[in-house]
């Protein structure tokens, strides 16, 4: 054999065990399709099949057929069994393959079998006047629906219902939609978000791959926003069902929502969230520029009639424009954390970036920046958000990879990367540029009370292109831009980072001495994770956080999982040191915090903590204690600080505290303390004479 050709699927599904008939599943399809009329129930269409098919038995009648198919129709889905069907629907017009899953019923996929006509046409839209549109004459009207861009676009009308199985294509008689009314504008929007991402940025909708935009409009009563949901854009009408929130700025802000959840997939909370909001706002902004630059501006929405957000002095609608500055939010606060507010400094940053300006910050710097033309702004953020940064990325990564895309665009110690540079530094973050490399970093943690220890170290130079990590622990260096390194052994390690720049930027050396401090006498240091399961400390003694550290309140919706388990511990005390977690009026059922006695959740509940119950010692039975950390959607607290000790377990300075009280009592036949008490461990000594004691 020399060579193959197909599709290689490793999702094997032997299975061919059904729980549904062929009857109950067509059953399922009929009324998920949902026709008023189907070409099976006429007669003259049945007779004029047979005599088309010169064959007597011929139907339209759907006759399922059992098969393995890809969820969803793609290769990459995982193998379903299914029943295929063939449904020709008569009214309203429509072909398609329906795939019913054979045990569980859902639809796995529907294949639409009529190839519909994209035709030019015109639309009336409420905010941007008369534009040419893109739409299909396949049901014998003109509806909002083309396939020429991408996968598809496709726009509904939710009739001020919450139902999207309730909504319905927005048809016209003719190509003239003349009728100006939501749907149109959100249909231009999404066709002029398309053109913008392809023709400025070469990428094919938000995945890359044709992702079909679908829009929904005039969902619910009354419902003053527009939200993307992970599938979809969506669009309320407003107070009154008066002002829809489909201008084309807000339309452009919800597709890229799609992008960032197909690219970074910024978590939306905290300064991720606030970039993730960002970006929307940068890149909603551009599209305007793009698509109506005569009416274009650096508010958001204001063709509703006021503003949501200003990128040009976002202190105008309530949001920062420095860092930390006057109105920044408190991370862990409400709105997820600040995301639409907070978002006003890398809008701030953008704005500087493009049209340039000079001021005074909120920390007192005087800044200049040049400003370099919305085509190279939007391609150094672009390639931030689409190349570099990842889900928990923050501020200071926003900075450092935009620093990074400018220099990948237009080279090392350029004007372009000048500006990028001075722009942040504006909004309070980084010094300003400097012509030359600068290597910096931090790290995520540099104290541990345990081996192996995992650090992140964070890159937070100027200008270089390629660089060297040195981790000091004798392990091979690292070209990797952000490491992460795990030190296997006890003792202080120097960290040094080499940073190059090119001829036109040179290099530079940061070498930072004893770093990185890994000793077991050092208390140990932990903080829940917002999400997920955290490490499980083996140290015996140390400090746990709630998730927003030592100073921030926790977050909204978290569910997180931490286990204490010192190796050869008897049993764990926990000391809570403060406590605020939201009470309930029915216990502790919003928030709340869960002690089991064991290493997992699945047995032994100590007991349920929240306002309600405040803990103050709580104990195990055991030598491993799990804590469950829960908070909805509403209201976040302080948290808590609470430290652990392990019994049972002799330390090095137990040891070496008996050997030298040993030593000290044989050469001296005394034994005398110089503080009055001392407790350590399993030894209680007491301000004494040896022979009296």
């Amino acid at each position: 054999m020399e060579s193959v050709n197909g599709e290689l699927i490793d999702k094997t599904n032997s299975t061919t065990i059904t729980s549904l008939t062929e009857s109950a599943a067509l059953n399922i399809a009929l009324n998920y399709f949902g026709a008023q009329t189907y070409k099976w129930e006429l007669t003259e269409e049945e007779n004029h099949l047979k005599i088309e098919q010169n064959d007597p038995s011929a139907t339209f009648f759907p006759k399922g057929e059992l098969m393995l198919l890809n969820d969803g129709g793609k290769i990459s889905g995982d193998l379903k069994l299914v029943y295929a069907f063939n449904i020709y629907a008569q009214e309203p017009f429509g072909r398609k393959e329906i795939y019913v899953d054979a045990n569980t019923g859902a639809i796995i996929w529907e294949e639409n079998l009529i190839h519909e006509a994209d035709v030019v046409g015109n639309a009336s839209t409420l905010y941007s006047g008369n534009q040419d549109i893109i739409c299909d004459n396949a049901v014998g009207s003109f509806r909002l629906r083309e396939t020429g861009r991408g996968n598809g676009i496709r726009t509904f009308d939710m009739g001020h219902g919450t139902s999207y199985g309730g909504a319905s294509d927005i048809v016209n008689t003719s190509t003239n939609f003349s009728t100006p009314e939501p749907g149109l504008d959100a249909h231009w929007g999404a066709e002029m978000t398309y053109d913008y991402f392809f023709n400025v940025h070469n990428r094919n909708s938000i995945d890359g791959n044709g992702f079909v935009l679908n829009s929904y409009v005039s969902y619910d009563n009354g419902f003053s926003n527009a939200f993307w949901d992970g599938q979809r854009m969506t669009y309320g009408d407003g107070a009154g069902n008066n002002t829809p929130y489909t201008a084309l700025d807000i339309a452009g802000h919800e597709v890229t929502h799609g992008l960032t959840s197909n690219t970074a997939a910024l978590i939306y909370q905290d300064e991720s969230g606030a970039l993730n909001e960002s970006f929307s706002d940068i890149f909603g902004m551009s599209i305007e520029f793009f698509a109506k630059p005569a009416q274009a501006n650096w508010e958001l929405g204001e063709d509703l009639g006021f503003a949501l957000r200003n990128m040009q002095n976002p202190n105008a609608e309530g949001d920062p424009d420095t860092y930390f500055g006057t109105n920044w939010a408190p991370l862990g606060g409400g709105d997820n954390g600040g995301v639409h507010t907070n978002s006003g400094v890398q809008n701030f940053w953008y704005y500087l970036l493009v049209d340039g300006g000079t001021g005074t910050n909120d920390n007192g710097d005087l800044y200049s920046v040049n400003g370099i033309g919305l085509t190279d702004a939007s391609r150094i953020a672009f390639r931030n958000l689409t190349v570099y940064l990842t889900p928990s990325s923050n501020y200071i990564d926003a900075r450092f990879f935009a620093i990074q895309s400018a220099v990948d665009l237009f080279g090392g110690c350029t004007s372009e990367v000048e500006s990028v540079t001075n722009a942040w530094y504006a909004v309070g973050l980084g010094s300003l540029y400097a012509p030359s490399t600068v290597s910096d970093f931090t790290a995520s943690g540099v104290e541990s009370c345990i081996s192996p220890y995992t650090v992140q170290f964070t890159n937070t130079g100027v200008n270089g292109t390629s660089f060297v990590w040195d981790f000091g622990d004798g392990s091979p260096t690292t070209t990797i831009t952000n490491p992460s390194h795990t030190y296997t052994a006890i003792g202080t390690f120097t960290v040094q980072l080499n940073a190059d720049g090119g001829a036109a930027c040179g290099t530079d050396t940061e070498t930072k001495n004893a770093y990185i401090n890994i000793d077991p006498n050092l208390p140990c240091l932990a903080v829940l994770p917002t999400t997920g399961t955290a490490s499980t400390q083996t140290g015996c003694d140390g400090i746990l956080y709630d998730s927003g550290g030592a100073t921030g309140d926790y977050g909204l919706s978290q569910n997180s999982f931490i286990t204490i388990s010192p190796t050869g511990a008897s049993s764990i005390d926990l000391t809570f040191l403060s406590f605020d977690i939201e009470p309930s009026n029915t216990g502790c059922t919003f928030d709340y915090l869960e002690i089991y006695d064991g290493a997992n959740v699945g047995v032994n509940l100590i007991d349920r903590y929240c306002n309600n119950n405040i803990p103050t010692i709580v104990s195990s039975t055991g030598g491993a204690i799990t804590l469950k950390f829960h908070s909805d959607g509403f209201n976040e607290g302080e948290g808590f600080k609470m430290t652990w000790h392990c019994n049972g377990v002799t330390s090095v300075d137990e040891v070496s505290l008996a050997s030298n009280i040993t030593s000290f009592i044989n050469g001296n036949n005394k034994l005398e303390l110089s503080l009055n008490n001392l407790s350590y461990g399993k030894y209680e000594l007491t301000r004494c004479a040896f022979r009296e004691c």
